[in-house]
């Protein structure tokens, strides 16, 4: 019974079934949006239609790659990978090993669809056909009236490798998932950030990992510089100093890496320090604010129990009576600052840097203009190992399919009074190109290239 079990699940149905059960499972979770990867989308969908996604979270389809369905049918699919492999080292070992070698007459040798005679040079001795084949990589045994030949003979090992990357890939895949950090953290230039948890972005909020905890980083955000040609922004430079004083520089495709965590560059935004006086001239309150105001965008935010509107021009001038920017570049940064309480306008007007807006006897003044950015953080410690798996696998794949097994049986010796290479070979893969290979190689060792089949 154990025999018919082990056999079924060694089998090439078996493994069709299972992969073919992991690509609906795939597909299922490209339709039906995942919870820990689309939260956005998740909760919009769930708004929008309770009950079904109560019904899917239920079967546990919201959350597919991480569900006890998906989990037990890749673990079928390691078993039968491992049980193949247990029965294919024996046969991998034995194929390497050339102890079980027996050469046989290449005339009549079965297995060797390749069959060539070749009428040798009148100076080529026994000795120096052995010689020529080696020199072309073959391995050889035997002697001139009878050897055998393989070249790549370690071909059969990168089948191991193959599927050892497997189990790289699922062991980095696995320690990614749980191990797997993803926030949003906003920062001001001259911002120090200590690795706080609290720190991070609560709308989304992050995506704690099931083993750890946030990533450990400290650094300082030493400058922001945007650049803009016209309307167009081509870069951003966010240069930042670590705990041990050593400068990093972060663009658009160079994030910050540390403790497995990458901090990619995802917003850019100003942050002004505003600071609000009452009618005596006393500074009631003031703070920098993460303002979202870019690309035309207004945002809004709230001091001394006042509301304000703001919206930001890079390059300001006034069109018409009207205020507006002449380019993306920030040449001449201006803020236009709307004021109310309740429900009535105080004031509204243009506000430069070290300038001010009255309003009820109260004044508004900007006396800093420096820019804030989001980063997109994410920290997997697996990747490495997944990496590791990818690489073997590539490697794997063009050593076997690149330098394939090839074999030949050969006999030197009189036919029809001439000095004659009998040969039989065959090649794993490529048998047409094989054969080509092999006429070429065996035609320099006749006067003319001539081979009589």
């Amino acid at each position: 019974m154990s025999n018919r079990i082990i056999k079924y699940l060694t089998s090439l149905r078996f493994t069709i079934l299972l992969i073919s059960i992991l690509g609906v499972i795939f597909a299922m979770g490209l339709w039906i949006p995942q919870k820990n990867l689309v939260k956005d989308l998740y909760f919009d969908w769930q708004a929008k239609s309770p009950g079904l996604v109560a019904f899917l979270d239920a079967l546990q389809l919201t959350d597919i790659y991480t569900s006890p369905l998906t989990l037990t049918v890749w673990g079928l699919f390691f078993l039968n990978l491992t049980l193949v492999m247990w029965q294919r080292f024996p046969i991998i070992r034995r194929r390497i090993s050339l102890s079980d070698v027996k050469i046989t007459d290449p005339a009549s040798a079965a297995g060797y669809p390749f069959h060539r005679s070749y009428r040798l040079s009148a100076g080529l001795d026994d000795a120096s056909v052995l010689t020529l084949l080696g020199k072309q990589g073959y391995t050889v045994l035997g002697e001139a009236r009878g050897f055998y030949g393989i070249k790549n003979r370690y071909a059969p090992i990168a089948f191991a490798l193959f599927h050892l990357s497997f189990f790289l890939i699922l062991l980095g895949g696995v320690i990614s998932v749980y191990t797997q950090f993803i926030g949003f953290l906003d920062l001001a230039q001259g911002e120090q950030f200590q690795g706080e948890l609290a720190r991070y972005n609560q709308s989304p909020r992050p995506s704690l990992p099931k083993v750890g905890g946030a990533p450990r980083a400290a650094f300082t955000i030493e400058s922001i510089t945007p650049h803009v040609v016209r309307n167009t922004p081509t870069g951003i430079s966010v240069k930042l100093v670590d705990a041990g004083g050593k400068v990093h520089e972060v663009g658009i495709n160079t994030p910050y890496i540390v403790d497995n965590t990458s901090f990619v560059f995802k917003h850019l935004g100003v942050a002004p320090l505003i600071v609000i006086k009452d009618p005596s001239g006393k500074e009631i309150e003031g703070a920098y604010l993460k303002l979202d105001v870019l690309q035309g965008r207004r945002d809004r935010f709230a001091l001394a129990g006042f509301h304000f509107f703001a919206r930001f021009y890079p390059d300001y001038f006034v069109k018409d009576g009207l205020s507006a920017t002449r380019s993306g570049e920030f040449n001449n940064p201006v803020f236009s600052i709307a004021v109310e309480r309740g429900d009535k306008k105080l004031a509204e007007g243009p506000v430069s840097k070290n300038g001010s807006l009255e309003f009820g006897g109260y004044r508004l003044e900007i006396r800093d203009m420096p820019f804030w950015v989001r980063f997109y953080v994410i920290k997997e410690r697996g990747l490495s190992i997944l990496y590791t798996g990818m690489a073997i696998a590539s490697f794997a794949v063009i050593w076997r399919l690149i330098f394939f097994r090839r074999e030949l049986l050969g006999s030197v010796r009189e036919v029809d009074g001439v000095r004659t290479l009998l040969v039989a070979a065959r090649s794993e893969y490529y048998k047409s190109l094989a054969e080509e290979e092999f006429n070429k190689l065996f035609g320099k060792f006749s006067d003319d290239g001539r081979s009589d089949t």
